[in-house]
């Protein structure tokens, strides 16, 4: 066999199929007609303001201007709008977690049997609440409890009873659905040394959910699946748990008997829901659930209910209710979104009640209100947020 010539030119490749040119001009003017489709899909004016799978309005088009502040603007804009944007987003978030079980969102966590876990606003809640890897220091939670005092006792010296109701995170009542690799710190969570200290504080009346809901769970689905909050009926295992504290804070009599909270017919095969979760990453009807509860349908039931909302909806971040059954109480709560299924059964027991959308309490709104009760309300991720936001000096 003769050796191999080092000094030997390659073949020469043959020549090109006569095809050749004419398949270049089609891929060339499909990409180009790809494109320009693309870019003139942008100029169309949109169906809606909003961007459903990022949650967010879209970009607003800049003023014309020869700043480099215009280009960033335009490039936003136009990234918002271009033609069939939410279809190829979709593909995208469907070959990451169908191929690599990645999810498209940074701060949503793809865990077993197409359950979904929020993250928290910084994406690191879990970490904080759950795996004990972002740490949460006594002098926090000292001030959480310091701060919580401190509106009793403001509230005390109005004669007002004060409760405070956290809402655990779906992790701490469905760890069994969280990917294998999130372990559980073995040290007590910020929950459970919020707990003990204010337990140990002993002023502040608390309503601790874990128990009612772990127990509820084995009896039926208390959380959604691809939504970061609990369903309808896990909102019933917190009502009646919240009403008992509020009738034992209150008078005796003041409250005699707690609303019932009445659980809306499940359709099978009718009643689906898809969450905030399963929208955020893109794909809501791939993570379809049955919606056992259906809080829909206990929102429009009107008949059956004797509250009433009273306010325009003017005031954003407040909501208004109003029962006119006699020898009712009146009631101001401050809630996060945790609570939105619980305002149809909590106003069934108050003359008046005020739904109060912040963290911060308002001496000025309780002294206008005089209420008599205050509930606060918090989901577990937010449990540091009173001594962030803590309440203003009363007017004297």
């Amino acid at each position: 066999m003769a050796a191999a010539d080092p000094l030997a030119l390659p073949a020469v490749p043959p020549p090109a199929p006569a095809t050749h040119p004419r398949r270049d001009a089609v891929l060339a003017i499909t990409f180009f007609l790809a494109l320009a489709l693309s870019g003139l899909g942008a100029l169309r004016a949109p169906t809606q303001g909003t961007l459903a799978l990022e949650n967010r309005v879209l970009a607003p088009w800049p003023a014309p201007a020869l700043t480099r502040q215009f280009a960033s603007d335009f490039e936003r804009a136009f990234a918002d709008r271009f033609g069939a944007r939410a279809a190829l987003l979709r593909l995208h978030h469907l070959a990451l977690i169908d191929a690599f079980h990645v999810s498209p969102a940074p701060n949503v966590l793809l865990g077993t049997e197409d359950w979904l876990y929020f993250l928290g606003e910084d994406g690191k809640s879990l970490d904080r609440h759950y795996r004990g890897t972002a740490s949460v220091t006594d002098a926090e939670i000292a001030a959480v409890v310091a701060e919580l005092s401190r509106r009793q006792r403001f509230l005390a010296g109005l004669g007002i009873p004060y409760v405070v109701m956290v809402v655990p995170e779906k992790s701490t009542i469905y760890p069994e659905h969280l990917p294998a690799w999130v372990s559980k710190s073995p040290a007590p969570s910020p929950f459970d040394r919020l707990v003990e200290a204010i337990r140990a504080n002993g002023t502040v009346p608390f309503v601790d959910l874990r128990a009612p809901l772990r127990a509820a769970k084995s009896r039926g689905q208390v959380y959604y699946a691809g939504d970061s909050h609990w369903n309808l009926q896990g909102a019933a295992v917190g009502y009646d748990a919240l009403m008992h504290e509020i009738q034992h804070a209150l008078p005796p009599g003041r409250v005699q008997e707690i609303a019932p909270a009445a659980m809306p017919p499940y359709v099978a095969g009718t009643d689906f829901y898809w969450g905030d979760l399963a929208r955020q990453i893109g794909l809501p009807t791939h993570f379809r659930e049955p919606d056992y509860a259906p809080f829909a349908k206990v929102m429009a039931d009107t008949t059956s209910r004797c509250a009433r909302r009273i306010d325009p909806g003017a005031d954003e971040g407040f909501e208004f209710y109003a029962c006119d059954k006699p020898g009712l109480p009146r009631a101001v709560m401050y809630r996060d979104s945790m609570a939105i299924p619980l305002i149809p059964l909590l106003s069934e027991n108050f003359s008046r009640v005020v739904y109060v959308g912040s963290r911060r309490l308002d001496p000025a709104l309780i002294l206008r209100e005089k209420p008599d009760i205050v509930i606060e309300e918090m989901v577990e991720r937010s449990l540091l947020a009173p001594a962030a936001l803590p309440m203003p000096e009363p007017a004297r």
